[in-house]
């Protein structure tokens, strides 16, 4: 094969691998956990959570840590300033969320990357 015809065919692989990949990610939803099936594993994923609000925390930056349960354990939700999260929270609110799980200072958190993907319910 000449070299044209290699990289006509490089190109529309791509271009249908591409379309491909942006037609199905849609489809794509972050895994539904509850709070004790959250471990390192988990580490830099999005998932999908019900729980209650057990407390709200502002730092001096802005930051707001949530403090989130469910019947099975506890974890914390931070939400950066940079995110333009406008609701107020409070105690026993019930709320549905997909983050991205981290780790801080050896403790599991969740970071709300976008305020879409909280909604109290």
């Amino acid at each position: 094969m000449n070299d044209e015809k290699i990289y006509k065919i490089s190109l529309i692989t791509t271009i249908i691998g591409l379309v491909g990949i942006m037609l199905l990610s849609g489809y794509v939803n972050p895994e539904t956990v509850t709070i004790n099936q959250i471990d390192k594993s988990k580490i830099d994923n999005q998932v999908e959570l019900d729980a209650t609000v057990l407390s709200v925390t502002q730092t001096r930056t802005n930051t707001q840590i949530i403090k989130l349960g469910d019947k099975t354990g506890t974890i914390n939700l931070v939400i950066f300033s940079s995110v333009d999260f406008k609701t107020k929270l409070s105690n026993n609110q019930h709320v549905r969320v997909i983050a991205k799980v981290t780790q801080y200072n050896n403790d599991l958190e969740l970071i709300l990357e976008e305020s879409k993907n909280l909604n109290i319910s």
